[in-house]
């Protein structure tokens, strides 16, 4: 019997459940072992118990803000998802570069946290998410998507038939990591 092998491994699940902490662990043990890993998470900002938005933070460290309690920002804000102004030009510059697959032939980890509505306010996301996402990739992903159906795009990478998806919950979120890793690992050493 043969096994199918996946490239697109994808974490869903209702927001606050635990996708981008499951996914900085995975990526910080793949990187223990040698495996070149690039992309970004997004972090919530808080100040006390008060949460004024959203970081991207790549995973060398480059930050930069995602989005902003609207009430915090002083110039005027083109997109928002509920209270928070969407600051495009500040993801772009951060989030985008990390997306680059390093000229390699050895195994490469593309982290992307998250793929949602606030991210896809960028036209030069969206671009970039299709061609990594294309049937001539060679990119294995490790990324988090909204749980609830939205974007077309969204829904081509739930539905890609190179992607393996983990619904993540808070019964789960502490077991499965080890199945995740298993299966991602797999992938990377057949690279």
């Amino acid at each position: 019997m043969t096994t199918k092998n996946y490239t697109f491994f994808l974490l869903t699940g209702e927001p606050g459940v635990g996708k981008t902490t499951l996914t900085k662990k995975l990526s910080t043990e793949i990187s223990s072992k040698g495996i070149q890993t690039t992309g970004f998470f997004t972090e919530e900002v808080r100040k006390g118990r008060s949460r004024e938005g959203f970081d991207v933070v790549t995973l060398d460290g480059t930050r930069g803000r995602l989005a902003r309690d609207q009430s915090l920002l002083t110039e005027p804000i083109k997109y928002k998802v509920g209270k928070y102004g969407v600051l495009i030009q500040e993801f772009e510059n951060v989030a985008l570069p990390s997306l680059i697959k390093p000229d390699t032939t050895q195994p490469h980890l593309l982290v992307i946290d998250e793929i949602g509505k606030m991210e896809f306010f960028s036209d030069s996301f969206k671009t970039a998410i299709r061609t990594i996402f294309s049937p001539s990739s060679n990119c294995v992903v490790l990324a988090t998507i909204p749980v609830r159906r939205s974007d077309q795009l969204i829904e081509s990478i739930r539905n890609h038939n190179l992607a393996k998806v983990w619904m993540v919950t808070r019964e789960n979120r502490n077991t499965i990591h080890n199945e995740i890793l298993k299966e991602i690992n797999t992938t990377l050493n057949f690279m």
